[in-house]
């Protein structure tokens, strides 16, 4: 009897201490706050600022357009995907923040005008301070590692892709983190070194770090050094191969030149990170391309989608040598856009179920291993090369 008068006595005291508990206030939401604010998807931004870097390339500078939203925090070396309307042509391009990320006020990017190309000729000629624009949250995997990479680093840049490592080399300046960086960049002339000023000044301040230039066509006043970034000018700039990193980033067409240049040098594979801007320039011009496929080819796609939650199918003719991402966007009937970021085929926020028909992917890419088997593909770095059928409604 007394027993199970005190297991009564304990069944009430632990239900008055249940009810005596105080409520959750209605706006706590745990970590929930927290995970939106370091990855929210998509931001709004606006441009404050525009600047002059070269004769083809400027300095965009970007806030949030909510000032209670601040812009989501990010890893030196990481990229945004910048998405603009174009002639009713809604597409997105991946640029390098330049921005150091111990500070979130603003992101910058250096954007060049590209010849031929869809986005940056448009951006560059018509963005201006006060427009407002979607961007997706920081991605990628170009970011020191202490654990992986080590406390000695080569940069090796080609045009461009000195972007990321800019931000980097702001990081690692400002923390005066006790790293041996050697930056090795290569340009065409002389008038292409963007963000030279600011080079030597980190290179003066900083024993720890140091920068070459290499141009490949320099005009005859040029004292440097000339030609490409070759194994023998990268040992003449950093010694011995032993304890580096090396992270490459450039067009394609240098990231095969130096795969083969370190693959001379002896540079294990997993000491090296190769980060190549978008697709080949002339598909058919990559290995493995089917040579009896006549570029001047159209595919029909077929695409199976929701509009209003009912679903709908469309078709369009695409050229076998435009990815199909890039098709995609250009059907303007197809009322629905694909989340992208990279439009490498790294990051794949694009990945998308096919359900028959043949596609070519450049060899360099890595697809997914569940990818692979559960038959998804992505479409920014796909080109059909039979007809397509796609679905939708399953990503």
């Amino acid at each position: 009897m007394m027993e199970d008068l005190k297991k009564y006595q304990k069944a009430e005291k632990l239900k008055k201490q249940r009810e005596e508990a105080q409520q959750i206030p209605w706006y706590y939401d745990g970590l929930e706050r927290l995970c939106d604010r370091i990855h929210p998807g998509k931001q709004l931004v606006k441009i404050t600022d525009i600047k002059d870097l070269s004769y083809d390339t400027k300095l965009f500078r970007f806030v949030s357009v909510n000032p209670n939203k601040p812009l989501a925090p990010f890893r030196a070396g990481q990229y945004i995907g910048l998405t603009v309307e174009i002639n009713g042509v809604r597409t997105s391009r991946p640029y390098s923040l330049v921005s150091s990320p111990n500070q979130l006020a603003y992101y910058e990017l250096g954007i060049r005008k590209k010849q031929d190309g869809f986005v940056t000729p448009y951006f560059l000629e018509n963005a201006k301070v006060g427009d407002i624009f979607e961007v997706t949250e920081p991605l990628g995997d170009l970011y020191y590692s202490p654990l992986f990479h080590g406390k000695n680093l080569v940069f090796i840049a080609g045009g461009c892709g000195i972007t990321p490592f800019i931000s980097m080399l702001r990081d690692i300046s400002e923390k005066a983190l006790f790293l041996n960086v050697s930056l090795i960049f290569g340009c065409v002339k002389e008038k292409d070194i963007i963000f030279r000023d600011e080079l030597e000044n980190i290179a003066d301040r900083r024993s720890n770090i140091s920068v070459k230039y290499i141009l490949s066509e320099p005009d005859p006043d040029w004292k440097g050094e000339c030609g490409f970034i070759t194994g023998d000018k990268i040992l003449n700039e950093i010694g011995l191969i032993k304890d580096k990193y090396f992270y490459v980033v450039g067009n394609r067409p240098m990231y095969q030149f130096m795969k083969e240049e370190m693959h001379k040098l002896g540079v294990p594979q997993h000491k090296v990170y190769y980060e190549a801007f978008g697709v080949p320039d002339d598909i058919t011009q990559v290995m493995g391309w089917p040579e009896e496929i006549d570029k001047s080819k159209k595919i029909k796609i077929s695409v199976k989608y929701r509009k209003f939650g009912k679903p709908e199918t469309i078709e369009f003719d695409a050229l076998c040598i435009e990815p199909l991402l890039n098709s995609i966007e250009r059907t303007k009937e197809l009322a629905l856009s694909i989340d992208n970021g990279c439009r490498s085929g790294q990051c794949a926020l694009c990945r998308t179920k096919i359900i028959s028909g043949k596609v070519f992917v450049p060899p360099e890419v890595t697809i997914r291993e569940t990818d692979r088997d559960y038959g998804f593909i992505h479409p920014c770095v796909s080109y059909p090369l039979t007809d397509i059928e796609l679905d939708l409604t399953l990503t």
